[in-house]
């Protein structure tokens, strides 16, 4: 015979009791590990090592169908005994970012965290894998640009890494045309920029005769073109790109819209619990109207559709993803989630965030 519900809580009450006492001794012991990494100039993350105890202490769990739960649980320890260990520290939050110092993403970087130790990579993938793999906590992307659309790569990323979208940013994008000390207009033969700077300020680059050349990301070309110390070689990048690396501004706000901005994105290996707004990737049946019945399940429960875009599924010719971003009320979207994933071949939330003012 089942107890009564209050005899119940009550035993679960005495063991959440039992349960601080091993809390507080748990820490005690992530304390002195702290103290010994740094002695011994560790770093405070060791994933395999995690990945080696989340595995074998979680094996010793006789219950198969708790294994799984029981194994999230000790992976949210871990995260907060690593938090812990930072704080008693004095550590940073490590952010990633593509490109080097200067570049849009460090500057957006700087927007959104005040104190933070910067870690930068070479691509968006290397991004995603050091976010994935918890080799830093956090990092920043740009995913859409106000004039040139958005930049499919980060979609392809979302849908491929476990990472989650945690917040956006918008930041204003004013490009300018550099060369080095000394330099003229007339001089440049050849300009290097990221794609997206050379989209962003088409009308001024038209009809000159330069050579474009695509380069990593701005503040890249940026630094190449200060080494290279030759008049004819120009670049497109920021005020803050130009004092970094030594560089004159040959030609002020050259980009073709002066409302240009950039949305960037911070993402997580954690998954958001707050926020007005989530941001999904599904595929759905080749059939006549299933695109519609999510369309019509979000709009029906009172949602609000902020966006959809497709992209293609690589490797499968003629079949396509959807990112789709929706805002209501998040912690009462169970039914709402659970209806779309019934609608769908596949689906992943890769993202909940709340949705600032001026972004749409």
């Amino acid at each position: 015979m089942i107890k009564d519900l209050k005899t119940l809580r009550d035993e679960i009450e005495v063991i959440d009791k039992e349960m601080i006492k091993l809390y507080l001794r748990r820490m005690e012991i992530v304390k002195d590990v702290a103290l010994y990494k740094q002695e011994n100039g560790m770093e405070v993350l060791d994933r395999s090592r995690e990945l080696e105890l989340l595995d074998k202490t979680s094996s010793l769990v006789p219950e198969k169908d708790l294994r799984g739960y029981y194994r999230e649980l000790l992976e949210k320890q871990m995260e907060l005994s690593r938090d812990y260990q930072r704080k008693i520290l004095g550590l940073k939050t490590k952010v990633a970012y593509q490109g080097v110092e200067g570049a849009f993403q460090h500057i957006a970087l700087r927007e959104i965290f005040e104190k933070c130790e910067e870690n930068s990579y070479l691509t968006f993938e290397e991004v995603f894998r050091a976010v994935s793999s918890k080799e830093v906590d956090l990092g920043v992307l740009p995913i859409e640009n106000s004039s040139t659309g958005e930049i499919s790569e980060i979609f392809d990323l979302l849908r491929k890494y476990n990472c989650y979208i945690t917040k956006v940013h918008s930041l204003k994008i004013e490009q300018h045309l550099l060369g080095i000390k000394g330099a003229k207009i007339c001089d440049i033969k050849e300009v290097y920029s990221h794609p997206q700077g050379f989209l962003q300020s088409s009308k001024f680059l038209y009809g000159r005769g330069w050579k474009e050349i695509p380069y990593h990301n701005t503040a890249v070309s940026a630094k190449y073109v200060s080494d290279q110390k030759d008049k004819t070689k120009g670049t497109i990048g920021s005020y803050e790109t130009a004092s970094l690396y030594n560089l004159d501004i040959l030609a002020e706000s050259i980009n073709t819209n002066d409302q240009n901005q950039t949305k960037f994105i911070v993402i997580s290996s954690e998954k958001p619990k707050t926020g007005d707004t989530c941001a999904l990737i599904l595929t759905v049946p080749h059939e006549s109207g299933s695109l519609m019945k999510i369309v019509d399940s979000i709009g029906k429960r009172g949602y609000n559709m902020l966006n959809i875009k497709s992209r293609p599924v690589k490797n499968v010719p003629w079949e396509y993803f959807f990112f789709i971003e929706f805002q209501g009320d998040m912690d009462n979207s169970e039914e709402l989630i659970e209806e779309l994933k019934e609608n769908s071949l596949s689906f992943k939330v890769v993202g909940r965030y709340q949705k600032p003012e001026g972004i749409k």
